[in-house]
């Protein structure tokens, strides 16, 4: 799924007791024993030939996938163990045509959308996950503090994404990949294919992102000037933006609303900014293929913080004319408060 990103060459029956059953193709299949312990794994053939698997009475081989076969055979699983299923489908990642397929292949049963219970159990992450996070901000946090001192005019915008990669795969061998939003000067989108202007002096660059590690993603976030001087109005729209992140650092803690904190947050930066609207200012990371994840610090999130919910705390601010900024830190909520993975910087000039 990683590397595809097709709906349907893998899929995971969870069954509400015993073990869960993992269907893929038999190219993946070594990497899935190897992988994954204690759950049953079933594999169906590939266009790929593999010797292992090679029989002589085997019929042809498709030229791509059936990709709704993973969904039959689950179907099948879940109906030898069970006469009319409840099942749940997280049915935004998948596409409508199989959506309506999984609907009738439980005549008796039912199919309903299990996004909300899967955010519930994801919330709270196991000490191995919290490991993990920690580790994989950490190694975003050496990476940007890297890339920035060896961010020099005349650079672009492909040469920062370089060596933010560069300088996250560099501290592990289980860096998979680094996600990067990061944008420079007068451009506040982020590009996927980087672009090629040139980085000058007194230009703010924000680096926003962060790798995957074992297959669980880092966000993090760190802005700072090209050189050693830059417009004041800048320097005072980033001390505007730390009031906020002040704000919710005070907060932060077991039993407190989300929804407060980003109410208390919006109002500090507003007192300085008056046009100033976010729809959130953090979101909980885990192993999602989008690293913000929900639940969210947002105006209608009643959720409370938890121990053992890591969240990424952000305060960004996007302009062609004033460039842009994000203060974004990861932490986890403990039982008596919080513990911040990693720490922004409060200057916008690193050397």
């Amino acid at each position: 799924l990683y590397l595809s990103n097709q709906i349907g060459l893998t899929a995971a029956v969870v069954p509400k007791e015993g073990k869960i059953t993992l269907i893929c193709n038999e190219f993946e299949k070594q990497a899935a024993v190897s992988s994954c312990k204690d759950i049953e794994i079933v594999s169906y053939p590939v266009w790929i030939y593999i010797e292992d698997y090679a029989r002589d009475d085997e019929p042809d081989k498709p030229a791509q996938p059936d990709l709704n076969q993973t969904f039959r055979m689950a179907a099948e699983i879940i109906l030898d163990k069970y006469k009319n299923p409840k099942v749940g489908v997280q049915s935004e990642v998948i596409s409508h045509t199989k959506w309506d397929y999984l609907s009738t292949a439980f005549p008796g049963g039912e199919v309903v959308d299990c996004s909300d219970v899967l955010v519930e159990a994801r919330m709270i992450k196991t000490p191995w996950e919290i490991d993990v996070l920690r580790k994989a901000a950490e190694i975003s946090e050496v990476a940007m503090y890297k890339t920035a001192r060896e961010c020099m005019p005349g650079m672009t915008e492909a040469d920062i994404m370089m060596l933010f990669k560069n300088n996250c795969q560099e501290q592990s061998p289980d860096v998979m990949c680094a996600l990067q939003a990061h944008t420079i000067g007068a451009d506040f989108a982020p590009a996927v294919v980087p672009r090629h202007n040139r980085i000058k002096l007194g230009d703010i660059v924000r680096l926003d992102g962060g790798p995957m590690y074992c297959g669980y993603g880092a966000d993090l976030a760190r802005t700072f000037v090209v050189g050693n001087a830059t417009d004041k109005h800048r320097e005072e729209i980033w001390a505007s933006l730390w009031k906020g992140a002040d704000c919710a650092m005070n907060m932060l803690g077991p039993g407190v609303k989300m929804s407060d904190v980003f109410k208390e947050v919006q109002k500090a930066i507003k007192a300085d900014i008056p046009g100033y609207k976010r729809g959130h200012h953090g979101h909980s990371i885990g192993c999602n293929r989008f690293t913000e994840e929900a639940p969210f610090i947002a105006a209608a999130e009643d959720r409370v913080f938890e121990p053992g919910m890591v969240f990424c705390l952000e305060m960004p601010y996007y302009s062609s004319k004033n460039h842009s900024y994000n203060i974004e830190d990861t932490f986890l909520i403990t039982e008596n408060g919080c513990e911040f993975f990693t720490h922004s910087n409060r200057t916008l000039y690193i050397f």
